[in-house]
């Protein structure tokens, strides 16, 4: 089965080369949550709606942009400048150190001049022309993707989207004709379950990232506990008031400084410690969920002591023939 990322560069799900590169020719640093993806067997359908001049008109733009390739046409003479020019505007540096690789042999061919190599050389710059023609129409689709957006050949169908953390099917949805002054604190409250939840899916720490999906489901446990029960507000109103944006700020700080990249000891012990201040949140969490919970636990209770002392009342006035 083949491998799968998502590209930060691309901004979506991609295949990868057998590198570990992006199938754009992203390097492998800009691809994270690697992982085996089944391709989509459904066939895509493209319509095009263009007119016929504006396609011509795109006709004669790609291959503007597509000229670099005559410079391999040049007998090895120039033929490494089209694959620096392709590096340095792709800002892909194996393609810029490939074009020096294609001047040695011109390099050695000036220097040989004048010996019995020379003759040896010229075939052999002939020979690393020719090589680097064929290289410049296998990297010129690659050179569009990246640059244009166009999609490059022989690429496998596109990688499903992974299902999104805590699907709406698996999630306790807030019940319909919900009390008014609930409603508008309960679904602020939602709403920034929601946003965690999307902070979340650019975590690469797979652990931190379930961390912070269980985080969210103890919340959504919460607050259909509370949509339940309305005049149960003020059981979790710390939940409410602190620990959700709390969680919230955690988090997205959290994003905001791994997204960064390498750093320096002081930050490296911040996400350290964020990352230990989720069980504390969870913790917090539980303790809301259970004071909930135990309320409701007390009703029940009560409605069942209701319940059994309304039988033994039927039972006692049966007994005595209702006197």
């Amino acid at each position: 089965m083949p491998v799968g990322g998502y590209c930060s560069v691309c901004a979506r799900w991609v295949w990868l080369t057998p590198y570990g590169e992006c199938q754009n020719g992203h390097p492998a640093s800009a691809v994270r949550d690697v992982q085996q993806l089944k391709p989509q067997t459904q066939p895509v359908v493209v319509v095009d709606a263009q007119p016929p001049t504006a396609r011509r008109t795109r006709f004669r733009w790609w291959w503007r942009h597509s000229l670099w390739v005559a410079w391999t046409f040049t007998a090895g003479f120039l033929n490494w400048a089209a694959f620096v020019y392709i590096g340095v505007r792709a800002r892909h540096l194996p393609w810029s150190l490939l074009g020096f690789v294609y001047l040695t042999p011109l390099i050695l061919t000036i220097l040989a001049i004048g010996t019995p190599l020379f003759q040896v050389m010229v075939a052999v710059q002939l020979v690393v022309s020719a090589v680097s023609v064929v290289n410049a129409f296998y990297l010129r689709p690659y050179y569009r993707a990246i640059m244009f957006g166009d999609v490059p050949p022989r690429a496998l169908p596109a990688p499903p989207q992974p299902p999104s953390l805590l699907a709406g099917t698996q999630r306790p949805p807030l019940p319909k004709g919900m009390d008014e002054a609930a409603a508008d604190v309960l679904q602020p409250a939602r709403r920034q379950v929601d946003a965690i939840l999307e902070t979340a899916g650019s975590i690469d720490k797979a652990q931190v990232r379930d961390d912070v999906v269980a985080l969210c489901g103890t919340a959504d446990q919460i607050i259909a506990e509370l949509a339940a029960q309305p005049r149960k507000l003020d059981a979790a109103r710390g939940f409410l008031t602190y620990y959700l944006d709390a969680a919230q700020r955690i988090v997205e700080g959290y994003v905001h400084l791994t997204s960064r990249g390498p750093s320096a000891p002081e930050i490296a012990r911040t996400v350290t410690r964020a990352e230990t201040s989720l069980h504390v949140v969870q913790q917090a969490f539980d303790r809301q969920l259970a004071n909930v919970l135990e309320d409701r636990a007390l009703d029940l209770d009560s409605e069942i002591e209701l319940l059994e002392r309304t039988v033994r009342s039927e039972t006692m006035y049966s007994q005595t023939g209702g006197l």
